[in-house]
């Protein structure tokens, strides 16, 4: 800030004073200063609110603008997750109820001064072992996955219905055609041998997604399918867990770690889905929301339940309880039981 002399004010007026100029002269530095100062010396006005008091202190550029309807829609999914999960939730008396009765904790054995604590064996340790690998077993490949997958005549098999053919491994081979990918999953509709497809890190994408929950309404044979790390949106997903009501085979689907994000919408979609399927068993996916994830492990755990209470009872015990039924609610017997009811009553 420029230097003035005492005697330079005294002799100077207000009115010979110009205000303007001497702010022009003013560095940008100087005015920051002057301003602060300002600040403190000046008291705040009362009429202007609390808020717009206080000066704008932030040099960041503002991300963008507001997005009102994205803040009403993940306000909405919040609140269905949360509503979901209360549905799903064990009431807290029936958990009391299971646990143990707690013992009564141990107290700790003290050491009197006088006593001498037992010395510590030293142990001695051993140089380690470690035997030599024998790389005489290991498969070298042209591919860098590692995968010697003959991708013609494994099609080729396919079509064919080649009992040999039981698992199709394609798991992270490179540049695969989509055309390619599109006949393996369009073979496999007839085919009754194989019991596990695979298609991780092939660059499976929303098309492909669409042939394979087809081919699940046609196909009898596949237990296991495992698309992960793919490309299929949430479209795609919901589409076959939409086929998997026509689907009393399938126990064991991976779809996790996708190019992009599911939503709220495709797991609360999933959720709903899955209720109408009694066979599946895993799941491979992790659910962002509370809700859908135990609203789906509860389904998996029925289906479990299920699978076990059909192990467990033998077939034999189905017509007494068939006779059960019909005696106590007064309905004619069916004719394959009218031999057998002489003999059971």
């Amino acid at each position: 800030m420029a230097c003035i002399s005492i005697k330079d004010l005294e002799d100077l007026n207000e009115e010979d004073i110009d205000e303007d100029e001497i702010l022009a002269m003013l560095s940008p530095e100087e005015l920051k200063e002057l301003q602060s100062e300002m600040d403190v010396i000046i008291a705040p006005d009362e009429s202007v609110p609390v808020g717009q008091r206080q000066k704008d202190q932030t040099e960041k550029p503002p991300t963008g603008t507001f997005d009102h309807r994205s803040l009403v829609d993940y306000l909405y999914w919040e609140k269905e997750s949360k509503r979901m999960l209360e549905e799903e939730r064990v009431p807290a008396t029936l958990l009391t109820k299971c646990l143990p009765p707690q013992e009564a904790p141990e107290e700790p054995e003290t050491v009197e001064p006088n006593e001498k604590l037992p010395e510590k064996e030293e142990r001695k340790i051993g140089k380690l072992k470690i035997p030599k690998l024998s790389l005489n077993n290991i498969k070298i490949t042209s591919r860098p996955s590692g995968n010697d997958t003959n991708l013609e005549s494994t099609l080729d098999k396919i079509r064919k219905n080649n009992p040999s053919i039981t698992e199709v491994n394609l798991n992270n081979i490179e540049n695969i055609p989509k055309e390619m990918l599109v006949d393996y999953v369009n073979a496999l509709k007839k085919n009754k041998y194989v019991k596990t497809f695979s298609l991780a890190n092939t660059g499976v994408d929303e098309n492909i997604a669409f042939n394979l929950a087809n081919m699940l309404r046609e196909n009898r044979s596949i237990t296991t399918l495992n698309i992960e790390s793919n490309f299929i949106t949430g479209k795609g997903i919901v589409a076959i867990i939409r086929c998997l009501q026509f689907n009393e085979t399938l126990t064991e689907l991976r779809f996790h770690n996708q190019r992009h994000m599911l939503g709220h919408h495709a797991e609360m979609e999933i959720s709903r889905l899955l209720k109408a399927n009694n066979t599946l068993l895993k799941m491979g996916y992790h659910f962002e929301q509370p809700g859908p994830r135990m609203v789906v492990t509860n389904i998996l755990t029925r289906n479990l339940d299920r699978v076990l209470i059909e192990h467990d009872c033998p077939k034999k015990q189905t017509k007494p309880a068939v006779l059960f039924l019909c005696c106590f609610s007064q309905v004619p017997l069916p004719k394959a039981l009218e031999s057998s009811e002489t003999s059971l009553l």
